[in-house]
């Protein structure tokens, strides 16, 4: 299924966190890694190890690495501050409208803001349980424009692949920058209690679930808004195209004519015009249908005002060149749409939701099975695919039905008990309530390093089958 192999994109795009200085520099912050929570470092001496929280340079105990800034002191709101990155990032924008390739720009937009979403989700758990959060940031630094609230530093960075949410104390061993007696920055364990690790382990897995609850509510509303928006497609009886040297085309029909009915029978719908046809294989019938430019009525039937003007030719149907034993006229059924009341609105809507889960149960498995083939036309997809498929969603007015599917897959696959996913957070977690103690810095470190190498030889590998199918290969 085209749609199914989107769902590993999340394995394999965005979702990078970044570090950056407390001297607020425009080229401050580095990307680290994928990660969909983790806090993002604020020291400019590079990635540090990780011993327990949410990502490969959260916090210190590695033995290789020493330990990270974390976090400054609130302090007073800061004026907000518009870096010449914002130049870059709007001549970058500005030049992809001026050479036509706006729906690239759509697509990209769009997965950011589906990690932006994810992001929120941890951000509003986070304020909600009282834990401090420092940054959230709509796209990846540098920074483009930045502004403090309170003790928040909210940005927008020039790279719109994703976001993140940095909140304090992920781990024990995390550490702080303050100033020491000489005036001297130095580091300092975080000991506050609102930071994460000291809070309940209920409470860091509600932060941690936010997120994938956020993109699965995301998928629900995308979709029944669309349903309500856009209406619902509808096969009508004004025909679209009529296939060359097809029964329909050497009786004269021509896109545009309205299917009337047959052999004194007058059809509403296109289904009972359909079933009429599949039941008489090489018969002859006599349909009767008005030309192109009559007047028709709802949903594309003919109308009375049209009823002069209508034309009984004798057709003889043949037999469906692709579904053996049913009739064949050669036409295309022209679309019209439905609008729904609001209430039928949500209920179609919820309807369509539960076919996305249904279908991306259905593309796992079969990826799963090997029905499908990862590395085939049907597979999985990386970045540079999920783009190409979002750039025909737009061209084609379907792209809200494929954004609310990748919201639902990158909701599903951050619940994946791996870390750094998600799930792989709530797992630890969950084992720590178990247990009744913290897995060690060592433990965890590993954890995550093994992790991290597989999330990033699947982005390689799924990143050069992208190239490879771009390519023909």
């Amino acid at each position: 299924m085209r749609l199914e192999r989107c769902a590993s994109h999340r394995v394999t795009t965005t979702k990078e966190h970044m570090s950056g200085s407390d001297d607020h520099t425009n080229d401050e912050i580095e990307v680290l890694q994928s990660d969909p929570l983790t806090p993002a470092a604020n020291e400019a001496d590079g990635p540090r190890g990780s011993s327990g929280g949410r990502r490969v340079t959260s916090g210190g105990g590695a033995p290789s690495g020493g330990r990270r800034g974390a976090s400054r002191g609130s302090g007073d709101a800061k004026p907000r501050v518009v870096s010449p990155w914002s130049l870059l990032l709007a001549a970058a924008i500005l030049v992809a409208l001026l050479l036509g390739q706006w729906p690239i720009v759509i697509g990209i937009l769009g997965l950011a803001a589906l990690i932006t979403v994810h992001e929120f989700g941890h951000f509003i758990a986070a304020k909600s349980f009282g834990m401090r959060v420092e940054k959230f940031y709509i796209g990846f630094p540098p920074a483009a424009l930045r502004r403090t609230w309170g003790e928040t530093e909210y940005g927008v960075g020039i790279i719109p692949l994703g976001g993140f949410c940095k909140i304090i104390g992920m781990t024990p061993e995390e550490t702080m920058k303050v100033a020491g007696a000489d005036g001297e920055m130095v580091d300092v364990p975080v000991t506050e209690d609102r930071a994460y690790y000291k809070q309940a382990v209920w409470k860091r897995n509600i932060t941690i679930a936010a997120g994938p609850f956020m993109n699965f509510l995301a998928a629900a509303v995308i979709i029944v808004l669309f349903v309500g928006i856009a209406g619902i497609p509808k096969a009508s009886l004004k025909l679209d195209q009529v296939v060359p040297g097809s029964p329909a085309a050497k009786a004269g029909l021509t896109a545009g004519a309205t299917l009337v009915g047959a052999d004194g029978h007058r059809w509403t719908t296109w289904d009972q015009a359909s079933a009429y046809f599949r039941a008489r294989p090489h018969q002859t019938i006599q349909l009767t249908y008005l030309p192109a430019g009559g007047i028709a009525g709802a949903n594309g039937s003919a109308g009375a005002n049209g009823a002069a003007a209508e034309r009984t030719v004798a057709v003889t149907l043949v037999e469906n060149p692709q579904a053996k034993g049913n009739g064949y006229l050669g036409v295309a059924a022209g679309v019209v749409r439905e609008h729904p009341g609001p209430v039928r609105a949500l209920g179609l809507g919820l309807l369509s939701f539960r076919d996305i889960v249904v279908g991306t149960f259905t593309g796992f498995w079969w990826l799963a099975s090997g029905k499908i083939s990862a590395t085939g036309p049907d597979g999985a997809a990386g970045p540079v695919g999920i783009i190409k498929v979002s750039q025909q969603a737009v061209k084609q007015d379907w792209y809200p039905v494929l954004l609310a599917f990748l919201s639902f897959n990158l909701g599903l696959i951050n619940l994946l008990p791996i870390l750094p996913f998600d799930g792989g957070h709530i797992a630890v977690n969950l084992l720590e309530k178990v247990r009744g103690r913290r897995l060690s810095a060592v433990v965890f470190e590993r954890m995550l390093a093994f992790g991290t190498v597989l999330l990033v030889l699947l982005f390689i590998f799924l990143t050069f089958n992208d190239v490879k199918k771009l390519f023909g290969g």
